[in-house]
């Protein structure tokens, strides 16, 4: 299994400490990403303390001059990045009378512009290279609706980027695949979600995060390298069984 330089963004929330775990564990160096400074620091350090290596990074994905001078940090401090995991997301529990124009867009440019940005400035390095792997964190919301429409919305938006763009690396060596997860066990997810939990997901349990890393550690593999445009999703069969609810029941 090669070794790679794996940009993380939103490396210091919840779902990314078992992301990070388990792709240290795969060997990888890690370029843990993170808005907040101090968060990106702790998540390269619980790396580093548990025998893996990893560097910290600040940068707001959302801004531009961000995004280049991280690549120009990445490059001087790493090297080339051959693996990206865009896990930098937010939750706005707000429906649509709730949502006012500039709170809607707020959540599309941190969940899918944010992820085409990072993508865009990294994406030469991968094509010099003639390989890489792109890791875009969506959800099953993307694919099922969500009572929070801007969530939904950029989630959806983020799997059709990374299907859209299977055109622009044809024949490179670069994959990019979505991975969807479910019910998480993170602090994103209020109780009432998790007490629903035995009765809408077929495992009866919650996804930990630590899952979510072993997929995404199996597609930066060779074995992987035929997975391409792909909607991986990891919710414990929830999807599968929905429209099966009567929703008064559910």
């Amino acid at each position: 299994m090669r070794s790679l330089n794996v940009l993380i963004t939103g490396a210091g929330g919840g779902m990314c400490r078992g992301i990070n775990r388990r792709l240290a564990d795969a060997g990888h160096t890690l370029l843990c990403v993170d808005i907040d400074a101090e968060r990106a620091e702790a998540a390269a350090e619980a790396v580093r303390s548990d025998g893996g290596k990893a560097f910290a990074f600040a940068a707001d994905v959302t801004t531009p001059d961000d995004v280049k001078r991280l690549r120009r940090d990445a490059l001087e401090q790493v090297g080339a990045v051959q693996a990206i995991v865009n896990a930098a997301g937010v939750l706005d529990r707000k429906m649509l009378l709730d949502h006012d124009a500039a709170s809607f867009a707020k959540v599309l440019d941190i969940n899918l512009v944010g992820p085409f940005a990072v993508i865009r400035e990294f994406a030469q390095d991968m094509l010099d290279a003639d390989f890489g792997r792109i890791v875009n964190i969506s959800s099953i919301a993307g694919t099922t609706g969500y009572p929070y429409p801007s969530y939904a919305a950029s989630k959806a938006g983020l799997s059709n980027l990374t299907r859209s763009l299977l055109m622009d690396f044809w024949g490179t060596g670069i994959t990019v695949n979505s991975v969807c997860p479910g019910v998480v066990d993170t602090q994103m997810v209020i109780q009432e979600v998790r007490d629903q939990v035995p009765n809408k997901v077929p495992t009866g349990r919650v996804v930990e995060p630590e899952e979510i890393g072993a997929l995404i550690a199996f597609v930066l593999t060779d074995d992987a390298r035929s997975i391409n445009g792909a909607d991986l999703v990891i919710d414990g069969g929830a999807t599968q069984i929905f429209r099966l609810f009567d929703p008064q029941h559910a």
